[in-house]
């Protein structure tokens, strides 16, 4: 008998200890999947993080074994164990990550209490309160599954959601434990109430009004961020605006100048004319070759040479562009036309080479001048068109994170202003490329054409 009674105490003690680990398991799960899934940190390129990630997991999944008897020990391990375990697993700045991670942890009560509701309303049965472990598997379970089907979801249905996370600012997760800091407060004071009756049947009832409360607490700091995204947008957008209108200024300027200088010369043509007949009267071909030679000069230095592609204002950037790389001493190939019914608009095309020729000149400032050349090439292939642009590359770039802000490394030179390139491009149902090559980092972009 005691040997009988010693061996079912054992097996219910390493019941509890795995039911225990599997709910850590799956609280780290819980955390990860709302971070990366939701919030968009990506996760570690190194294999040792995340094994010392899973070693740190498995101790904390044996603390029940390790510390018997010290349960406030063994939570506060835990507690403080799991924003190690997926800092191990993530990557990116650390403070922001830990402000992700608190908000993380604060929204997802928000899905326990809805799945508590359903819960109470079907069975009738306040769950919540009793919290057996079956329960709090099956709910984290779900939780998990909801996070991720809503992840993909989101992802889909929104354009550039993960660069619109990507690019939100830090204090925006502290606000937003802050609003959901207050809403578990009030939770909490509701539930106590609901204790304090202890009616049963109230239940679903005091849970539907914590749902309510941390509602507008979350949609509120979802308000917040989104209103200052717009409005962020906004300052851009005409910052963009003022700054292509520049361009367009300065592209009109030399324009004109060009014309007054061809206007002067054709004024003059006639007594250039003169001096070369006299020359070639007299026999004197040395002297008129060297006329006609510094008449040259004069001419290349007066015309600045306009390059065109068969549109205004992206021929206004490319000038703009070519000005500011002539003291960095880039050489420039551009081979290709426009076509002239391309169906994008004048802003779109301008934020799109604005940026990506923006990109190519900083990237050239960091290699050696030998190097420095810039190839825009333009092509159409039936029905599509084909913008390329190539330029050197100090290193590779990190083709995942482009449009998620810049970074160390050759980030510096590619991460600014492709965020917005991605989104005019597919505004316009075209598609954009990102590519390393020996040496050289090239985008190539494509559009449908309209018949």
């Amino acid at each position: 008998m005691p040997s009988s009674s010693m061996c079912s105490g054992r097996q219910d003690r390493m019941r509890s200890i795995a039911v225990v680990a599997l709910q850590e398991i799956l609280w780290v799960a819980e955390g990860g999947v709302m971070m990366c899934g939701i919030f968009c940190v990506p996760l570690a390129r190194q294999k040792a993080m995340f094994l010392w990630g899973a070693a740190l997991l498995a101790v904390v999944g044996l603390g029940e074994l390790l510390l018997p008897g010290h349960a406030f020990l063994h939570a506060t391990v835990k507690i403080l164990s799991m924003p190690v375990i997926l800092l191990l697993w993530t990557r990116g700045k650390v403070i922001r990550r830990l402000a992700i991670y608190l908000c993380s942890i604060m929204y997802l009560n928000l899905p326990y209490l809805c799945i508590d509701f359903v819960f109470c309303w079907l069975s009738g049965q306040p769950a919540v309160f009793e919290g057996h472990w079956a329960y709090r598997l099956l709910r984290s379970i779900a939780v998990i599954a909801a996070i991720a089907c809503l992840s993909g979801a989101v992802r889909r249905m929104v354009p550039g959601y993960q660069e619109i996370i990507s690019n939100m600012q830090t204090k925006y997760f502290v606000i937003g434990c802050a609003s959901t800091m207050a809403a578990s407060l009030i939770q909490h004071s509701i539930e106590e109430i609901g204790k304090a009756y202890g009616d049963t049947g109230l239940a679903a009832m005091i849970i539907g009004s914590m749902i309510f409360v941390s509602g507008m607490f979350y949609v509120l700091w979802v308000g917040i961020a989104i209103l200052d995204l717009f409005r962020k947008k906004y300052k851009e957008e005409s910052g963009l605006k003022d700054k292509y209108l520049e361009i367009t200024k300065g592209y009109v300027r030399l324009v004109r100048k060009n014309a007054r200088e061809t206007r002067k010369m054709r004024h003059d043509l006639q007594a250039h004319i003169r001096i070369l007949s006299y020359y070639m009267g007299r026999g004197e071909y040395g002297k008129a070759q060297a006329y006609l030679m510094e008449m040259q000069d004069h001419m290349e230095q007066a015309i600045k040479k306009v390059v065109s592609v068969n549109h205004e204002i992206v021929d206004a950037v490319l000038q703009e562009a070519r000005a500011r790389g002539e003291q960095l001493h880039i050489r420039w190939e551009i081979d290709g036309m426009l076509p002239g019914k391309l169906g994008i608009g004048d802003f779109d095309l301008c934020t799109i080479f604005s940026n990506l020729l923006s990109n190519s000149i900083e990237a050239c400032a960091g290699v050696h001048v030998e190097e420095r050349a810039v190839c825009l090439e333009i092509r159409r292939f039936g029905e599509y068109l084909v913008i390329e642009i190539v330029n050197p590359a100090k290193e590779e770039v990190d083709l995942g994170r482009l449009g998620a802000g810049t970074s160390k490394g050759d980030l510096e030179h590619h991460g600014f202003g492709i965020a917005n390139v991605k989104s005019m491009v597919k505004k316009n149902h075209g598609e954009i490329v990102f590519e390393n090559r020996p040496g050289k980092f090239s985008v190539k972009i494509l559009f449908f054409l309209e018949k």
